[in-house]
């Protein structure tokens, strides 16, 4: 009973951190926002992918832009099944490069292998939790508890 009660106060207060976070910095939650688009113009998202817990996010076929928030994100041509995971060569990545968060799925610079996968901090201290249309999902605790 005693263990359930510190158990249930430290994932509170997890939770309720990261919450203030979020609110207090919105670009501190991670984000990889797709858009139809190639420049992530408003109006035109598609899918949205926020979450302090994602990993890796694959990005849908019809979506021509990524919008990041909170990096690095390390970029890749390949992906297992949309939902999966990341596959393939390493194209590149976004550092925290405020300036400039959308990022084109089928051209950077000179290079135009296509964008299909996203993976957040390359995969380090991640825990994979991949959510769309979802700020705060209802699973985090059960995240939060393995992490611990």
């Amino acid at each position: 009973m005693h263990y359930t009660t510190i158990l249930s106060t430290i994932l509170s207060l997890a939770v309720a951190t990261s919450a203030n976070a979020a609110a207090l910095n919105p670009r501190a939650t991670r984000k990889a926002n797709e858009f139809v688009s190639d420049n992530c113009a408003q109006g035109t998202a598609s899918y949205e992918h926020n979450s302090g817990f994602i990993n890796d996010v694959t990005m849908d076929d019809t979506s021509n832009s990524v919008y990041f928030a909170a990096g690095p994100w390390f970029y890749y041509d390949g992906k297992t099944e949309n939902g999966g995971s990341c596959t393939g060569n390493l194209l590149g990545s976004w550092a925290n490069d405020n300036d400039h968060p959308c990022v084109n799925l089928n051209q950077r610079g000179g290079d135009s292998r296509r964008i299909r996968c996203v993976r957040w901090n390359n995969g380090n201290l991640g825990v994979g939790l991949e959510t769309r249309k979802v700020l705060f999902p209802t699973s985090v605790h059960s995240y939060a508890v393995a992490g611990l």
